[in-house]
C-alpha cells in the first residue's frame, strides 16, 4: 500500500513531493523542469520506492551546480544520507554533476535518454536564442506540433497526451531558456570515469532529439560500473508510453547487480 503524497517546503530547500515507501529514489526532471512527467511510471515505482519529485528552479542564472545543490538539500531535508537518482534528458547533466560533487550521497544513478555533452551545439544555441527573443505564446504552437510527433512515436494515449500538454503549459520561459543555455555549455565527457557507483543507462532506438543509444554506449565505456539497457521501438518520451515499465527495469537491474556481487 502506497502512502499519501506529502509536500514539503523550507526556505533553503525546494518544494518536493514524496510518494510511496522504500529506498529513496529522487527524480530529477528533464527540460520541462516541472517534475510532473513521471506520472505514468509513478504508481508502480511507488510500490517499491519512496519517490521524490520536485520542480527545477525557474528564475535567475542558475547553474548545474545550483541544481545539484538542490538535490542534495532535498535528500538532507528528508533525513537520508544517500539516494538513487533517476533522471531523463536535460536532467542527466544535473545528475552527473550531483554524482561528481556529492559522491557520498549517491547510491545508484539511472539516466534515461541523456547525455554528458550535447553534440549538436549550434542547434541548441539557436534554440536558446530563438526561445529568448520570440514571445513564448508564439513558440507554443511549434513546440506542441513537435511534441505531438514525439508522443506519436511512443504511442502515448489520448488521456496521457492531454495530461502532458497541461503540464507543459506550466513551463516558465526564463527557466526553459536557461536550461537550453545550460545544455549548450555542458561537457562532462572527461569526468565520467570519476563516477564509481552503479549506473543504468536506458536508451531508446527511436529517440528523435538525442542520439541516445550512442550516448549511452559512450558513457558506459567511460564509467566503471555502467549497464546499458536499449529499448526497441521507443522514443524520447518513453516514460509516457507503454513500452517502458521502469519499475520492472529497475528490479531486473537490481537482481543482476546482486548476482554479480556474489
Amino acid at each position: 500500500m502506497t502512502s499519501t503524497p506529502d509536500v514539503y517546503c523550507e526556505s533553503s530547500v525546494p518544494a518536493y513531493r514524496v510518494e510511496g515507501a522504500g529506498p529513496l529514489l529522487v527524480y530529477v526532471p528533464g527540460l520541462d523542469g516541472t517534475g510532473e512527467m513521471l506520472f505514468k511510471q509513478m504508481p508502480e515505482l511507488a510500490r517499491s520506492y519512496r519517490v521524490v519529485s520536485f520542480r527545477l528552479r525557474d528564475g535567475g542564472l542558475f547553474t548545474y551546480e545550483d541544481l545539484a545543490d538542490d538535490v542534495a538539500a532535498i535528500i538532507k531535508d528528508i533525513g537520508e544520507q544517500r539516494a538513487t537518482i533517476l533522471t531523463e534528458s536535460f536532467g542527466g547533466g544535473v545528475a552527473l554533476t550531483f554524482a561528481l560533487h556529492y559522491p557520498s550521497m549517491l547510491e545508484r544513478l539511472v539516466l534515461v535518454n541523456s547525455f554528458p555533452r550535447y553534440r549538436r551545439r549550434i542547434r541548441i544555441r539557436l534554440a536558446a536564442r530563438l526561445a529568448s527573443i520570440i514571445p513564448f505564446r508564439l513558440i507554443w504552437p511549434v513546440r506542441k506540433a513537435a511534441d505531438r510527433v514525439g508522443l506519436l512515436v511512443d504511442d502515448v494515449t489520448g488521456e496521457d497526451r492531454r495530461r502532458f500538454f497541461e503540464i507543459i503549459r506550466t513551463v516558465e520561459r526564463d527557466g526553459y531558456v536557461r536550461r537550453l543555455r545550460l545544455i549548450a555549455e555542458l561537457d562532462l565527457d572527461d569526468r565520467l570515469s570519476e563516477i564509481k557507483v552503479p549506473v543504468l543507462l536506458i536508451a531508446t532506438e527511436k529517440d528523435l532529439l538525442v542520439r541516445s543509444v550512442a550516448e549511452a554506449r559512450l558513457m558506459a565505456e567511460r564509467m566503471p560500473c555502467a549497464t546499458v539497457k536499449t529499448i526497441k521501438g521507443a522514443g524520447h518520451a518513453c516514460l509516457l508510453g507503454n513500452r517502458v515499465r521502469l519499475a520492472e527495469i529497475l528490479d531486473e537491474w537490481s537482481m543482476v547487480s546482486s548476482q554479480q556481487k556474489r
